[in-house]
């Protein structure tokens, strides 16, 4: 019984398959050679041809495969955004950020964490050894002291980075790597200045541990104001350590229980601004009447009570990096070491009040 088709007619319903550059070439009756010129734009092609090929293009539906050009470029099309844990929330404001500066550039982010072992331990140089390994084209990293020498191993390997918020240091120095960071010295001492003009003396600070990466800068800021308005450092008004809310809460509370009362606290943190604000909560006290407090909101945070606070660019910084890296990989800064500190804008109560 025959099929009712003629053998040379084209099937009613052929397979699916992708156009290729060869099909392009066929149908603008031309060489892939010339086509392959005409989409990379690499050297000009007559009118003529250039129009057939459109038409050619458009009437096939041809795209260009992505791996085929990162293969010729030797790319990946892949950034890594490297966090110590992904369970803060301010993480996913800066791969936001991140995320939509390379998407626009054709690259696709993934977000690693250095920390994932049951102990929360650090994973070590397998790690960057592994992203070094031709894996991503660039990295963005939210580093700590102890990785330094592994972003060194990373560089070694010709992966281009961007340091986020922090710059860890070398025993010579400050580690020579591109960043972008945050001025966090200068939004403490500006907060406890604002304190010190208010007419308070006995200033505490919640902040996280003196010497880490984050915590130096900011405890800092909140020396050099009190050196600058003649006030000495009572020891018993710092309370520095766990950067969670729940270690926000217990560094605050202590500061109210040691018998050595402040009467205005600055918190230098997001996550222990809200740690702070659940024991203001629970103890009922009204600021600023019973106790002045200054923290840190991020664009998403809601604080409650309504307090003044330092916003922390959350999307920003992400972006600010995405296009640092961005231009690194361009080749366009030579070989100098690329630099950029953000501002925190104070904000003298929440956008945002709950009822």
């Amino acid at each position: 019984m025959g099929t009712g088709r003629s053998a040379g007619a084209p099937h009613p319903n052929p397979p699916l398959r992708r156009a290729t550059i060869a099909d392009v070439a066929r149908e603008a009756g031309t060489s892939p050679a010339l086509v392959s010129r005409f989409l990379t734009g690499n050297q000009r092609v007559s009118e003529a041809s250039a129009g057939r090929i459109r038409e050619a293009v458009d009437r096939l539906g041809y795209v260009p495969s992505v791996t085929a050009r990162n293969l010729r470029l030797r790319q990946t099309g892949l950034i890594a955004l490297v966090v110590p844990y992904l369970d803060n929330p301010l993480y996913s404001l800066h791969a936001t950020g991140a995320e939509r500066e390379l998407a626009a550039a054709g690259f696709l982010t993934v977000v690693c964490s250095t920390r994932t072992k049951p102990d929360g331990s650090y994973l070590g140089r397998s790690f960057f050894d592994t992203l070094g390994a031709g894996r991503v084209d660039g990295a963005l990293i939210f580093p700590y002291q102890e990785e330094v020498g592994d972003l060194d191993t990373l560089r070694a390997h010709g992966t281009p980075i961007v340091l986020i918020d922090r710059v860890p240091m070398l025993p010579d120095g400050i580690a020579p790597f591109d960043a972008v960071t945050v001025d966090n010295e200068g939004a403490v001492f500006d907060a406890t200045v604002r304190l010190i003009e208010d007419g308070h003396r006995r200033i505490g600070i919640v902040s996280l541990r003196e010497g880490s990466l984050s915590g130096t800068p900011r405890f800092r800021g909140y020396r050099k104001a009190l050196q600058a308005a003649g006030i000495e450092l009572n020891r018993d008004l710092v309370a520095l350590g766990d950067g969670s809310d729940m270690g926000g809460a217990s560094l605050f509370a202590g500061l109210l229980d040691n018998g050595c009362r402040p009467d205005a606290i600055v918190v230098a943190t997001t996550l222990q601004t809200r740690g702070a604000l659940d024991v203001v909560r629970r103890r009922e006290l009204q600021v600023p009447r019973d106790l002045a407090v200054i923290g840190y909101r991020h664009d998403q945070s809601v604080l409650w009570p309504d307090i003044p606070a330092y916003r922390y660019p959350g999307e920003m910084l992400g972006e600010v990096a995405a296009q640092m890296l961005l231009r690194r990989l361009s080749g366009k800064d030579g070989g100098d070491v690329l630099s950029e500190s953000l501002g925190l804008e104070f904000v003298p109560s929440s956008p945002l009040q709950m009822h």
